[in-house]
């Protein structure tokens, strides 16, 4: 290289980087932006509902009891990202809704919330004095992990360490034994007294709109595959079908197994044609308890025989990643079989991809998860993922697909097989030819070929071309599995963009992770 061409190659890099620090200036300006509006919007004195969610549970919860409360009084609802100190001084009273993320962390909407005000007396917490505020928690969690509801106790009891004061102790929701935003039954004394007045403040399963679903094709997509089974599951509303989004969740009532039933009736000397009428509803003993928990003893016969259910809980719902854009006319998932140590079949899983018959009906409801949507489909997107985590990127696509002027979408996915688990490839290939996909990289762990293993390993040595297409004001979303790749993208990319950038990339909506 000669010494004038060494002399342009510096000249362009140095152009690139000012490029590069001019549009994180930029970002940051319309942050800062956004964050002066929504307080100029508080009224002084008004109620505070925030809320920081991961998979939209909390964010829903959030919504409706600020349209609960609204009639009677200001209120200001926002992402926990939004408060500040401004906010917090403003409000009299405030009501946080916040679910824990991961292994006892904080959703990425309540990171900048937590490292301002909950690591003690320095940052924006050093001369915040609320002793004028009033507070609840309502945290959301899984009791399934260990630090159970991890984020709600610290937002708790550092709001008490900032002179707030406390109108009773922490709620916790345990989402593995209650059902919450939509379909929550009990969840209404969630809410603090003073919230919820006469009126609960959210729906619960009696009056929760749910739809009814059939489900019209199901597809093994990896025939062969050494990983699990994966299918992809085509669903058709029994009555007008609802509207969502790309990064939405449907959640299902799985059921029993026909045959699992009607054994389970056998054994304890029960007729399941026995005409049952609860609620005003009727049906057949071997009807009611299709997606009831199935006792092995213990059950008060004379209850059952009466019409009384309370000892036979209705199964725990599951949730999963929409996987189709609304304008394909269908709902569909992707889902992989999951097993027990004893090797049985998951709730969820098995009921859609195995026991679940052709045409057969079910109920289920979508929730919105607005972390997840992307807001502006012009922008470039680069989706990674891995697994059943393709159901999230399959519905970007799809929704772009849809879309005039959609900006270019980088995808990069990883499998186990090169031979097998080629998943979707005649759909990856036909957006390829359309312009919707602009790349395409497939990642294989067990390929014998592969230069790389997993996804987080391609993203790593291609680190020019990440940051150029990132530079571009593109978009991140990432979809799969939250331990290994999902931990191992996240750790790449602060390696290859910068912490602080992440972080910025996180709080402004540009990186949505629908991880689990």
């Amino acid at each position: 290289m000669t010494e004038g061409q060494r002399i342009a190659v510096a000249v362009v890099c140095a152009l690139a980087w000012l490029l590069w620090v001019t549009l994180l200036i930029a970002r940051h300006r319309r942050e800062l932006i956004a964050v002066r509006r929504q307080q100029q919007a508080q009224p002084q004195g008004s109620v505070l509902i925030a809320y920081a969610s991961q998979s939209g549970t909390a964010a829903a919860l959030a919504r409706q009891s600020a349209e609960h409360l609204r009639p009677s009084q200001p209120v200001t609802l926002l992402p926990l990202s939004l408060v500040t100190s401004q906010t917090l001084q403003a409000a009299h009273k405030a009501l946080f809704v916040v679910s824990t993320y991961g292994e006892g962390e904080p959703p990425d909407n309540g990171q900048r919330f937590a490292r301002n005000y909950l690591t003690g007396a320095c940052g924006d917490a050093a001369a915040l004095d609320l002793s004028h505020l009033s507070y609840s928690v309502v945290a959301l969690g899984d009791s399934t992990y260990e630090r159970f509801c991890a984020f709600g106790q610290r937002l708790f009891d550092g709001m008490a360490q900032l002179g707030a004061k406390a109108l009773e102790p922490l709620y916790k929701v345990d989402s593995a034994r209650e059902e919450v935003s939509g379909i929550g039954s009990g969840i209404a004394s969630a809410m603090p007294a003073w919230f919820c007045g006469s009126q609960p403040a959210v729906k619960t399963r009696s009056n929760a709109t749910t739809t009814w679903w059939r489900l019209a094709q199901r597809t093994l997509l990896n025939p062969g595959s050494p990983g699990a089974p994966l299918f992809e599951l085509t669903l058709r509303a029994v009555s007008d079908l609802p509207k969502w989004r790309a990064g939405d969740v449907f959640v299902v009532q799985p059921r029993q197994q026909r045959a699992a039933v009607v054994r389970w009736l056998a054994s304890h000397d029960l007729q399941a044609t026995r005409w049952m009428v609860t609620g005003g509803r009727g049906q057949t003993l071997q009807a009611w308890l299709r997606d009831r928990a199935l006792p092995d003893a213990g059950f008060d016969r004379e209850k059952l025989m009466g019409g009384d259910l309370s000892e036979f809980p209705l199964l725990p719902v599951r949730e999963y990643s929409v996987a189709s854009g609304n304008e394909e006319k269908a709902l569909k998932l992707i889902v992989r079989q999951q097993f027990s140590d004893e090797g049985r079949l998951g709730l969820g899983s098995g009921w859609l991809t195995e026991y679940c018959e052709l045409g057969e009906l079910f109920s289920g409801y979508l929730r919105e998860n607005g972390n997840c949507h992307t807001p502006d489909h012009r922008r470039p997107l680069l989706l990674i993922g891995a697994g059943s985590g393709l159901a999230g990127l399959r519905a970007q696509l799809a929704e772009r697909a849809a879309q005039a002027n959609s900006g270019p979408v980088w995808l990069v996915f990883g499998e186990r097989c090169p031979d097998t688990d080629r998943l979707l490839a005649r759909e990856m290939d036909n957006w390829l030819r359309q312009g919707t996909l602009a790349r395409c990289d497939r990642i294989f762990s067990r390929g014998e070929r592969s230069e790389f293993r997993y996804v987080q390993e391609f993203l790593a040595a291609r680190e020019q071309e990440l940051r150029t297409f990132v530079s571009r004001d593109a978009d991140i979303y990432v979809c799969g599995n939250r331990t290994g790749m999902g931990e191992g993208v996240h750790r790449v990319l602060k390696q290859l963009l910068g912490e602080q950038e992440v972080e910025t990339l996180l709080e402004s909506g540009r990186y949505r992770r629908d991880l689990y």
